[in-house]
């Protein structure tokens, strides 16, 4: 149920990306983490090339961009449509015909009627107030067979984002937590692993905060 003080966050969190969409892409750390994220999809999933994707929470297309050559077609969706334009000019740059861009926020929105072989998202789940309500949608978007890819923080003190961040709706997850999530959705051979880890400065002190990677087949 999408309460006002949830839309609320909702357009501050798009307003917030919106803004700093053009300077998305010079981040060391993202660019590195996306490869990471991407990389690790890769080796855990079969992918196909002619599958149909649909990567939920794709800022500038860093790992979808990565995925791509991969698949057969990814369908591009976030809350931003600023980042949403810079991802467009980039596949337009480089020539991209795979790939399509939809604003899309499955908290408010209907799900896209198409079904897919594959969902993946990389830090987007803790901006979701229910994660475990998102992972069922995903389950009822794939074709029998589908699989699903989740990357996000491990359970950290809140210390990964600045307090000022709005929209952060968990500060990581339990990975047993999150696979109760992926099991009770109905999806089967789920693993978790490491995918990446963030080195961040905080208080003085060097900061390590994993990435995990959830894995999960549709039956």
């Amino acid at each position: 149920m999408v309460t006002p003080m949830t839309s609320l966050v909702q357009d501050e969190n798009r307003s917030r990306f919106d803004a700093i969409a053009a300077q998305w892409d010079e981040s060391p750390m993202r660019t590195n983490m996306a490869k990471a994220v991407a990389d690790a999809i890769a080796a855990e999933v079969p992918l196909e090339s002619h599958w149909r994707a649909l990567e939920y929470g794709c800022g500038t297309g860093l790992v979808g961009l990565r995925l791509l050559p991969h698949l057969g077609h990814v369908l591009e969706t976030d809350l931003s449509s600023g980042m949403l334009a810079v991802l467009e000019e980039k596949a337009r740059a480089a020539g991209l015909d795979k790939i399509e861009t939809q604003v899309l926020d499955l908290t408010t929105n209907t799900p896209p009627a198409t079904r897919f072989d594959l969902i993946f998202s990389s830090m987007a789940l803790h901006h979701i107030p229910d994660v475990a309500g998102l992972v069922r949608t995903f389950f009822s978007m794939l074709s029998p067979g589908g699989w699903v890819a989740l990357a996000d923080l491990d359970a950290e003190d809140g210390s990964f984002h600045s307090p000022d961040v709005p929209g952060v709706e968990h500060h990581g997850f339990e990975r047993k937590t999150l696979e109760g999530w992926v099991r009770a959705a109905g999806f089967t051979r789920v693993s978790i692993r490491t995918a990446y880890t963030v080195e961040r400065e905080r208080d003085g002190q060097q900061r390590r905060y994993p990435i995990f990677l959830a894995i999960g087949r549709r039956p």
